[in-house]
This record gives structure tokens, C-alpha cells and sequence, in this order.
């Protein structure tokens, strides 16, 4: 946390971070944003994100998962106006 100090009346403030990340939070929101598009839009591995990232592969995965639930998943209103969803199994085969 920086921390600032006028050099005329001596006051001392520090920066507030609080909306940059969760309380305790091993990467920013910003990261967790990035990371989850990079998985999701663009098919980075988890690997790729991780070194991107400058973290192990396990931070990356547990803060992507944990990302992706929350934005994805735990959305309540994610199926609004959706009238079907149509799914199609196969394999793809090389």
C-alpha cells in the first residue's frame, strides 16, 4: 500500500486499493479480467495465463475458476430472453 507524506505540514495519507482487488486477493481485478478473456475469447492455456500473469499455474487456475463461476455461472440473469438453447454432441476426431 503506498503510503504519502506532505513535506510542508508532515500530514500522511495512504492510497486506498480497496476497489482494485478482494480483501486478501492474490491478483488484481484487472488480472482476473484478463485472465478469464484470455482462456475464454482468445483459448489461452492456463499455463499461458500463469506466466503472464507472473504466478503458478494453480493460482491462475483457482483465481480463473473462481472468476469464471462468479461472472459466469452465478449470474442469475445470463438466460434472459433466451428461448432455447440447442446442444450438439459429437466428437471430432483427427
Amino acid at each position: 500500500m503506498r503510503r504519502y507524506r506532505c513535506s510542508g505540514c508532515g500530514y500522511v495519507w495512504r492510497q486506498d486499493t480497496t476497489a482494485a482487488a478482494e480483501p486478501r486477493a492474490k491478483l488484481s481485478r484487472r488480472a482476473l479480467r484478463w485472465a478469464l478473456e484470455g482462456i475464454v475469447v482468445q483459448h489461452l492455456t492456463v499455463a499461458r495465463v500463469a506466466e503472464g500473469l507472473g504466478v503458478a499455474w494453480d493460482t491462475a487456475n483457482d483465481a480463473v475458476m473462481a472468476e469464471g463461476k462468479r461472472v459466469l455461472i452465478d449470474e442469475e440473469h445470463r438466460f434472459e430472453g433466451v428461448k432455447g438453447l440447442i446442444v450438439f454432441e459429437g466428437v471430432v476426431a483427427a
